[in-house]
């Protein structure tokens, strides 16, 4: 049974084998063609597929080649277009402000000038019209910020809070430029916010680098008022926030500004309370970074100034910053009375100014120091310099300030001969230095100056 079963199974498996070779050896003919039709297929669809690779290629180069064309076509074009307006741009005077502005505008909406270029040429023009340049650098897109603020140049009473017809002053004939370079950082600020991009797109990016503002935080300051000013007076206490935390110099820069906003109107109690608070706030700030590690000795003689220069604006918020600084050690304390020193000598203050901060820092200063315990007489005799530059209180003053100044007066008297000699020595030597300054300080004396011919004003938001 089993060899019959071999049989049939291997008799089984020719059957099969000989099925499928007969099957080859009768469809050898269509079974070779559609092998070489599948074969012809594949190497067809390969060959398309390198030939649109080429194909891609050969576009995607000819698509560079025509960029670089037309780049170097525009670049022709453009030098062309500059070389016909050249002429137009380097003229100078009001007779050509209209023709600059002009040309001027129209090259940098067409994105033809470089745009530092296009700012040079902006500041340029707004020496004859500030309104002209304001519309060309607002037309001008990614703008150097520092560029326009280098350019910004403080007036004598943004500087002194006094204006005089002396040679230091000669950058108010600018005033008008630097007002509006201000009003531009204020417009840019503000599209900013409203875009809700980041801030250091903007002009605050200037105020990345603490130790730029620093150098400079008059300028700062007054590029930035406009701005706050206008914050300040809408009661936007949270874009106010928004700005003071972008850096530590845009919080100083803030704390300077900010402290001189008040706006003098009629507020509810309510309100009060919160500008009071507001306020107090920022003072307190202030004192903590004029005392902080960050802000140097020079740093603070520079914050002192700028202070002096609105002393009476701020309404007492820098009474208390100004005699900490006072009462530091004398080597901290020296830059601080350095500064002080200069300013009072050449009558550098504005007359209100000077009597408010006589009255309220100087004289309650001395007063303290000459009835301490422990009198520190290099504190006494650095304020005693600074007492003897400042007029005395006049007839028709406070009856309260004329008290306290007979009493400190009396008590200077009483603090032996050497405070009595450094009083007069230091008076005589004030009148002496005042009426023949030396050759050098003379176009910084304000003392024996004439008032400005045409009186400027100070940068007010429109």
């Amino acid at each position: 049974m089993a060899e019959e079963s071999d049989k049939s199974g291997g008799a089984s498996g020719g059957t099969r084998k000989s099925k499928l070779a007969k099957f080859f050896q009768e469809y050898h003919g269509p079974l070779s063609t559609l092998f070489l039709g599948v074969a012809g297929l594949i190497a067809t669809s390969i060959w398309q597929f390198r030939q649109s690779v080429t194909t891609a290629e050969q576009a995607k180069s000819e698509q560079a080649i025509a960029r670089t064309k037309a780049d170097n076509d525009w670049r022709i074009a453009r030098a062309e277009i500059l070389s016909k307006n050249l002429d137009v741009l380097s003229k100078q005077g009001p007779q050509s402000v209209d023709q600059r502005f002009g040309v001027l505008l129209s090259l940098t909406r067409g994105a033809i000038l470089d745009p530092e270029l296009a700012v040079s040429y902006a500041l340029e023009l707004g020496k004859d019209n500030a309104s002209y340049m304001r519309a060309v650098l607002e037309a001008t897109a990614e703008k150097n910020y520092s560029q326009l603020a280098q350019a910004f140049k403080m007036t004598c009473i943004q500087r002194f809070g006094v204006e005089k017809a002396a040679e230091i002053c000669k950058d108010d004939a600018l005033a008008e430029r630097s007002d509006a370079i201000a009003q531009v950082f204020q417009d840019e600020l503000e599209a900013v916010n409203a875009a809700s991009q980041p801030q250091a797109h903007g002009p605050m990016a200037i105020m990345k680098d603490e130790r730029e503002v620093q150098a400079f935080p008059g300028k700062m300051a007054w590029l930035f008022e406009p701005y706050l000013q206008d914050l300040y007076e809408r009661r936007q206490w949270q874009e106010i926030d928004h700005f003071e935390k972008f850096s530590a110099g845009a919080r100083l820069v803030a704390a300077l500004v900010l402290a001189t906003a008040r706006t003098g109107e009629l507020v509810s109690a309510s309100e009060s309370a919160e500008l009071d608070k507001f306020h107090a706030g920022h003072r307190k700030w202030l004192i903590e970074y004029l005392l902080g590690r960050s802000c140097d000795p020079d740093c603070r003689g520079k914050l002192v100034d700028v202070m002096l220069s609105s002393y009476g604006e701020a309404e007492g918020d820098y009474d208390d910053p100004i005699k900490r600084l006072l009462r530091q050690p004398h080597a901290e304390a020296a830059p601080t009375f350095g500064h002080l020193h200069a300013r009072l000598l050449w009558c550098q203050v504005d007359a209100d100014d000077l009597v408010s901060f006589r009255d309220r820092v100087l004289v309650p200063l001395i007063t303290d120091a000459l009835t301490a315990a422990k009198p520190d007489a290099q504190l006494i005799e650095d304020l005693v310099g600074l007492i003897a530059l400042v007029p005395e209180p006049a007839a028709t003053a406070d009856p309260k300030a004329q008290d306290r100044w007979k009493k400190v007066i009396a008590a200077l008297s009483r603090g032996g001969d050497r405070v009595q000699r450094a009083l007069a020595t230091r008076r005589a030597a004030s009148a002496r230095e005042r009426a023949n300054p030396p050759p050098m300080i003379k176009k910084v004396n304000f003392c024996n100056a004439a008032a400005a011919a045409f009186p400027t004003t100070g940068i007010e938001t429109p």
